[in-house]
């Protein structure tokens, strides 16, 4: 006989929360909301927030998260743009940097040689990620 798994307490956090998950539970506890409400809020699928909230190295989660994701969860948490630009950077990373390299002027093989350093994929034709 297969043995049932046992169903996720309401409180249930990965072991390895992502930096988005991290960053959206901390909006959540000062809101004193659930995912559930956020997702309500943020007219968003229970369902597409969970696996977002789970993130993208969860076995068996293909979601990928969209800018419209974090524009959709920043307007429910009403952080305004300065917020949902600190969720991107939690998604993506590699855009903080972006942004400065824009700032500074910083060209690409300057920028790539930063993400490099700091673990993240280069931008351009070499990218791993392709």
């Amino acid at each position: 006989m297969a043995s049932r798994k046992s169903r996720q307490s309401p409180g249930y956090k990965c072991k390895h929360e992502s930096a988005l998950a991290k960053l959206i539970n901390e909006h959540l506890a000062v809101l004193g909301w659930t995912q559930k409400d956020l997702a309500a809020a943020a007219n968003m699928p229970e369902s597409r927030l969970s696996r977002i909230m789970q993130g993208k190295k969860e076995k068996g989660n293909t979601v990928a998260v969209t800018e419209l994701d974090i524009g959709q969860i920043a307007l429910a948490l009403k952080i305004g743009k300065t917020g949902r630009d600190k969720l991107r950077y939690a998604a993506w990373p590699e855009l903080a940097y972006i942004d400065d390299a824009l700032g500074s002027g910083e060209g690409v093989i300057a920028l790539n040689s930063r993400l490099a350093e700091n673990g993240l994929s280069p931008l351009g034709i070499n990218n791993p990620k392709e």
